[in-house]
């Protein structure tokens, strides 16, 4: 991945001249990830995350189809010297809907958006509510806690109790500087859904986040980003941006604290179908990423993991 500031802009100007080579990159066409070990069949298989060294890779998948009516949990699969390890569950104190998850930079902390019940609205009357969350990786078991913040995560409740996914947060990524992005549905932002950053306060939360501006965000539905450790390098999905039908990933990039306008991937690797919640497996230029794309051996409507290198 992009490992400096230089580097972050000279990639920014190779993609402005040539990104559209990726229309064209034969060699660049989406496979399903690891279907042998995730047995996608009858599941929905979600958002992928990896450790800082790319050994282990977080997700969150159901048991049964349609997602809605399944229990939607945390797992992850291990790289060892023969392949990826059978798929392990991870343990949390509660069953509640588990998505987008990520790992620190240094390794310590597993963030995910999570939809339990958090100890800050006792009492309220809460609908299902995703919150951004963390857990300490060397902690066994698990602890969860919410992450904190002045207006991170809001209430689910009142007027916007069922309204969409307005105050839904999910998709949480640090970088090394301590920034934390991620995607919300907030009235009143920039529009239906947008991706925002909450600068550290110094204090181990976060200041008020704020969604970026254009060319990021618009007044239609972004999300589904990641954004990489170094902060230079997001991916993130548009359904009105032009492309392939569908949901499709873009990428973009960030100079002197500007980011550049997001590219289609190409039809290569987006499809008709949607694609969203791309990330990088570390040190490699592969994404792994959810589609609804059909498959060989795999039911209609199924979600499962596709990957692709880009040039």
């Amino acid at each position: 991945m992009i490992q400096n500031h230089t580097l972050g802009f000279l990639v920014s100007l190779m993609v402005t001249v040539s990104l559209s080579s990726f229309a064209f990159a034969k060699d660049n066409v989406a496979t399903p990830f690891l279907p042998e070990v995730l047995n996608p069949d009858g599941r929905m298989t979600l958002t992928p995350g990896f450790s800082p060294e790319g050994k282990t890779m977080y997700f969150a998948q159901t048991e049964c189809l349609p997602i809605w009516e399944c229990p939607q949990t945390l797992k992850r699969i291990e790289r060892t010297q023969t392949g990826w390890s059978e798929v392990q569950s991870v343990k949390l104190p509660s069953t509640a809907r588990v998505d987008y998850p990520s790992v620190s930079p240094d390794g310590r902390y597993l963030l995910f958006s999570w939809a339990t019940k958090n100890p800050a609205y006792e009492g309220r009357d809460v609908s299902t509510n995703f919150d951004l969350w963390r857990a300490d990786l060397t902690e066994v078991p698990l602890r969860p806690e919410p992450l904190q913040g002045t207006d991170l995560n809001r209430l689910r409740a009142g007027t916007v109790k069922t309204l969409r996914f307005v105050n839904n947060e999910t998709a949480p990524h640090l970088t090394r500087d301590g920034d934390l992005y991620f995607w919300s549905e907030r009235l009143g932002a920039i529009g239906e859904r947008d991706v925002f950053l909450a600068k550290p306060d110094g204090e181990g939360g976060f200041k008020a986040p704020e969604p970026l501006p254009a060319p990021i965000n618009s007044k239609a539905r972004d999300n589904g980003s990641w954004v990489s450790p170094d902060g230079l390098t997001m991916l993130i999905n548009y359904s009105d941006r032009g492309g392939c039908g569908g949901s499709d990933i873009f990428i973009a990039y960030k100079t002197d604290d500007l980011w550049s306008e997001p590219q289609n991937l190409g039809c290569e690797i987006n499809s008709s179908y949607d694609e969203y919640g791309a990330a990088f497996i570390p040190n490699t230029q592969t994404i792994v990423f959810p589609s609804l794309r059909p498959s060989k051996g795999v039911s209609e409507g199924t979600v499962q993991l596709w990957q692709a290198d880009l040039p």
